[in-house]
């Protein structure tokens, strides 16, 4: 099919692909505009799906949203491997939380001690039974928790998939980035340019640049067996790994607006409290160094919904830190929404919650 799409996507992050074959799904004609930019955050996430590690702001309303959207992953990852005939690497083992020193129990501890009133709390682990789960750990470290909720998947094998999955279905993929919403003419377009989405309109969404390290084991060896979420000196480090012999060890978190040349300073401290927790990285060799901007609000909530003053226009950015864990439910509701079915988005992500700079200016 050529001509007017159904649906026109801006952007061919996790989000917008994901929207893109759902909506084909229901028999509409999609096309996907896309320019991988650097510093595109699917293009270098580490693919955690994790509700409760990664719940820096415990907002109720994101908290539900974010183990709804657990839960539903895998019969999500199930569909989209058998659509797309690629294995995810989806790994539901749980997630180590991990103190490595004395002083680091108290700092992880104050992170997740919100979780114990919400319906997955971490359960407590001493030094013994963390390294019982995970032999490769330090002997240094000294306790932590297991938290069952909390999954992983490799996160460019699900683009990949989405990709290969929505192409079956007709999906039309455009090289070409949109600067203006006028540049699209399709029934209904969706915006989901995650940091990049200002440039399209005025919401309040900033870049949270964040570094990764891949390791790679030369020798071929055994790798970690979950997903670890480390503090080390009160710092956070997240490991995990990727095709038996590889690590990704992340994230560093920094404003600096869209700049994304890695660090030396921050490759350095990223490996340094990678190899305090598992001392057999040392001997593992730098097979990458990335740098992903993730799109972040001032409430640390997404923005999704019908964009103010347009009948035919959606947003769904400002995921931050959760757009993997977050793409199966925020895709299934924004379809739903485009298509006319219903609005089961929650009220607190509305976009009205944030007027423009001109609708401030005339009030």
């Amino acid at each position: 099919m050529t001509g007017r799409p159904d649906v026109a996507v801006i952007g061919g992050g996790v989000i917008g692909l994901a929207v893109a074959w759902r909506c084909a799904q229901r028999g509409l004609d999609v096309q996907v505009f896309h320019d991988e930019i650097p510093g595109t955050a699917s293009a270098v996430a580490p693919g955690m799906l994790a509700p409760v590690s990664e719940a820096d702001f415990p907002d109720p309303a994101l908290l539900t949203f974010a183990h709804e959207a657990r839960h539903g992953w895998p019969a999500f990852a199930a569909e989209l491997a058998a659509e797309s005939g690629i294995d995810l690497g989806y790994a539901d083992s749980g997630l180590l939380l991990v103190a490595h020193a004395e002083e680091d129990r108290a700092r992880l501890a104050a992170m997740y001690s919100f979780r114990e009133g919400f319906d997955a709390p971490c359960k407590s682990l001493d030094a013994d039974e963390l390294r019982a789960r995970e032999p490769l750990l330090s002997a240094e470290c000294r306790g932590g928790g297991f938290a069952t909720e909390d999954h992983h998947v490799d996160a460019q094998r699900v683009r990949e998939a989405l990709r290969a999955a929505g192409q079956a279905l007709g999906v039309r993929y455009v090289d070409r980035r949109v600067r203006s919403l006028g540049e699209v003419s399709a029934g209904s377009v969706l915006v989901a340019t995650g940091a990049w989405s200002p440039t399209l309109h005025e919401w309040p969404v900033t870049p949270v640049r964040g570094q990764v390290v891949l390791l790679r084991d030369p020798t071929g060896g055994p790798g970690l067996r979950h997903g670890i979420r480390g503090v080390v000196r009160g710092e956070p480090v997240y490991l995990a790994g990727r095709d038996g012999h590889e690590t990704i060890v992340a994230a560093t978190l920094d404003h600096a607006g869209f700049d994304v040349r890695p660090s030396a300073q921050a490759t350095d401290s990223l490996l340094r409290k990678a190899v305090a927790l598992v001392p057999a990285l040392a001997g593992h060799e730098v097979a990458a160094t990335r740098v992903g901007l993730r799109p972040d609000t001032p409430d640390h909530l997404p923005i999704m919904g019908r964009i103010p003053g347009r009948s035919d226009a959606y947003v769904c950015t400002g995921h931050y830190r959760h757009g993997f864990l977050l793409a199966p439910v925020a895709a299934d509701l924004m379809t739903a929404l485009m298509v006319g079915a219903a609005d089961g988005i929650p009220a607190a992500f509305a976009p009205q919650r944030f007027r423009s700079t001109k609708e401030s200016a005339s009030r």
